[in-house]
């Protein structure tokens, strides 16, 4: 038997993208575990939201105990930037970058500690610590309306 073989990942993928739909559902048109991009995912799709699985570490714990699973993802944000009008360059009344920091506001927010003891986000006790870690990056639709952003996710499994 392997070492992971009692680990159920499913539930806990399953948990965390139910978190997200009751969070902050009502800002996207789209949202999946299953990853669509531009120009499959129109713009009448989105604002679109993916959680996608990418990584697997074993984590070293104290000689005599068994390591620990750390799995990684990525949330995957598209938006169409809003397009001025008739605005001067400098006098922009909106641009992408607003809109970007509203939907990345909301992933904050909805990613919030569930269990006061700890201070942590557990998922309804399913795991150690669920959290955003790392680089994000960011495309305000610098080039054409497409805008993006990719955040980096952790989950230890205890």
């Amino acid at each position: 038997m392997g070492l992971y073989s009692g680990v159920d990942r499913e539930p806990i993928w399953a948990a965390l993208f139910a978190l997200l739909q009751a969070q902050v559902g009502s800002s996207y048109t789209t949202i999946s575990r299953q990853h669509t991009q531009p120009p499959t995912l129109t713009p009448d799709m989105q604002n679109a939201l993916f959680l996608v699985q990418s990584r697997e570490t074993r984590v070293s714990k104290p000689p005599g105990t068994p390591v620990r699973l750390m799995l990684s993802g990525f949330l995957v944000i598209y938006f169409q930037a809003p397009q001025p009008l008739l605005d001067d360059i400098g006098q922009e009344t909106v641009v992408g970058a607003t809109a970007l920091n509203a939907l990345l506001k909301g992933i904050d927010d909805a990613l919030q500690p569930d269990d006061p003891t700890t201070g942590k986000l557990t998922l309804g006790g399913l795991v150690t610590h669920c959290w955003l870690e790392g680089d994000v990056d960011m495309d305000t639709g610098i080039y054409t309306q497409q805008g993006a952003a990719i955040l980096p996710l952790r989950i230890l499994v205890p």
